[in-house]
């Protein structure tokens, strides 16, 4: 049921945002926005089990050094341009092994200041069931400017 629910909103949202288009009258397309990791910008390696930050099933925005420095243990800590990102950083709890971690696109919605971030984890049969640490270094958000993060979970 959740993932139903999670489906059916991100529909609702990609349709909210498909309905727009370039033009003269203020209106505007949604758009794709780049992000990175910290394993792609500052070398770190097996985030989703290496880094730890104190959320069950959530995610934050850390948007300064010290708040990272407060938040987050782990082997990968390095000092990150806050100047240029936020990090998008959280917990899921899975029921078996962690097999991938796969982001889709972040989706910006200039209509609404709403970012949309559906995140997909793909399990495999181990039974350890980790909590794993998932993020993404996204660029500087805008006063006003919220992300919408759903997951989905394949066994």
């Amino acid at each position: 049921m959740k993932n139903y629910i999670t489906y059916l909103s991100l529909f609702l949202l990609v349709l909210s945002t498909a309905s727009c288009s370039d033009d003269d009258d203020g209106q505007c397309s949604p758009a794709i926005i780049a992000v990175t990791s910290l394993e792609d910008e500052y070398g770190c390696t097996n985030t989703p089990d290496q880094m730890e930050i104190d959320l069950t099933e959530d995610f934050i925005i850390i948007s300064t050094q010290a708040q990272f420095d407060n938040l987050v243990t782990g082997s990968c800590t390095p000092d990150i341009d806050f100047v240029t990102y936020d990090l998008l950083i959280g917990k899921k709890q899975l029921s078996s092994g962690l097999e991938k971690i796969t982001y889709d696109n972040l989706m910006g919605n200039c209509n609404n200041n709403e970012l949309a971030l559906n995140i997909t984890f793909t399990q495999n049969i181990a039974t350890i069931a980790p909590n794993v640490t998932y993020h993404l270094l996204v660029p500087k958000l805008q006063d006003g400017e919220v992300i919408i993060v759903s997951t989905t979970t394949i066994i």
